[in-house]
């Protein structure tokens, strides 16, 4: 059943992107170097731990890796998945960032929407449209050409945003140099700090959150136990019913994660990016619908069972010790793994990046388990 569904995934996947494909260029790697000499003309998909780019990238760059630094430049859109991220040169259309830290020196000339634990724009770097950002810490010290969208732990402001700032914050400071030729609208707890010098062209308005009740914080409140606790138990159930059903498949995609993690990372963040793309485009005409209808639904399932295949491996991993060439009860290894996902995924400010790395590499395991089924 899942090696058909996993099928009729990448099929539909080839079909609307076939033409898309023949202008990209794909690398993969430990450590991959686009020197300052190199042109690329096409769309280019890199995995790999390192990757640092000098060169020129005429369509888009799509990244999956520990560290990205682009130092080059690239005339469409940067989406990068990666636990550091470096925008040094030049950027012709937008960034989308998910990772734990993200610094941006350079010029993007659209938009950037980020999903970080830390947000640093520098002095000197350049934001033509607008900033999207949901992070930890963002410091804001250059400038965006339109407005600011923010919900962060603490925001501090020492440059120049030519329109409205919306954010959702628990500490805002505005610097003396912070220039906000718009609205600046806020909500936190405490009013923001605003430095004398600091100017706002527009309207100034401050809600106050009020605490609802003595409530705890972070994962141990009675109903996120709960609640996670259920969440938890249906993907065990999930999980075991998937092993009773195809055993070879759920241990194929185990290996997947074990013996091609970036990979699977880098396929898992692309497949998620652009299947539903594919899937819209097929929703437009009338011929496309039904393949699309079958292919969301398809792509749910996958969606949902990701973490099982992640889990596994994880676990298998405490339980031998990380020992190479052993292996450990598949049921136990389903649980210990998930219950670790589980509170990982529940931490402040890191959970999300956790949930995104597991659901890029369970996804892009999914899609490999019959190479190393066949194996």
């Amino acid at each position: 059943m899942l090696k058909s569904v996993t099928s009729v995934l990448v099929l539909f996947f080839l079909l609307t992107f076939i033409n898309l494909s023949f202008g990209t260029e794909f690398k993969s790697g430990q450590n991959i170097f686009i020197s300052q000499s190199e042109r690329i003309d096409d769309d280019l998909i890199m995995a790999a731990n390192n990757i640092k780019v000098q060169g020129t990238v005429t369509g888009d760059l799509i990244c999956a890796s520990q560290f990205l630094i682009q130092n080059g430049t690239v005339e469409g859109n940067v989406n990068a998945a990666c636990k550091n991220l470096d925008v040094l040169g030049g950027v012709g259309g937008s960034v989308r960032a998910f990772c734990q830290n993200n610094t941006v020196s350079g010029e993007i000339k659209r938009n950037l929407i980020n999903f970080s634990s830390s947000l640093n724009i520098r002095s000197g770097a350049k934001i033509g449209g607008d900033v999207t950002a949901f992070c930890g810490d963002l410091t804001m010290d250059g400038e965006i050409g339109k407005g600011l969208r923010c919900g962060a732990g603490m925001v501090v402001i020492s440059g120049t945003i030519n329109g409205n700032v919306n954010l959702d914050a628990d500490e805002i400071t505005l610097m003396p140099t912070a220039k906000i030729l718009g609205d600046f609208h806020y909500k936190s707890k405490k009013e923001a700090k605003i430095e004398s010098g600091a100017q706002i062209s527009g309207e100034s308005k401050w809600t106050k959150v009020v605490p609802k009740g003595k409530k705890k914080k972070g994962f141990f409140t009675t109903k996120n136990v709960v609640v996670k606790t259920i969440f938890l138990l249906a993907s065990i159930l999930c999980g075991l019913f998937l092993i009773l059903i195809t055993k070879k498949f759920v241990k194929g995609a185990k290996e997947a994660v074990v013996k091609s993690l970036l990979k699977s990372l880098g396929l898992g963040f692309i497949c998620l990016i652009c299947i539903p793309i594919a899937i819209i485009i097929l929703l437009i005409t009338v011929i496309g619908i039904p393949i699309a209808v079958i292919s969301l639904f398809s792509y749910l399932i996958l969606f949902y069972i990701a973490k099982i295949f992640v889990g596994i491996a994880l676990g298998e991993k405490i339980l031998t010790g990380f020992k190479k060439d052993k292996e450990a009860p598949i049921g136990w290894s389903l649980v210990i793994g998930l219950i670790i996902i589980y509170i990982l995924t529940s931490l402040p400010y890191i959970g999300w990046v956790v949930y995104l790395a597991v659901l890029f590499i369970g996804f892009g395991a999914t899609l490999q388990a019959r190479k190393y089924l066949l194996a």
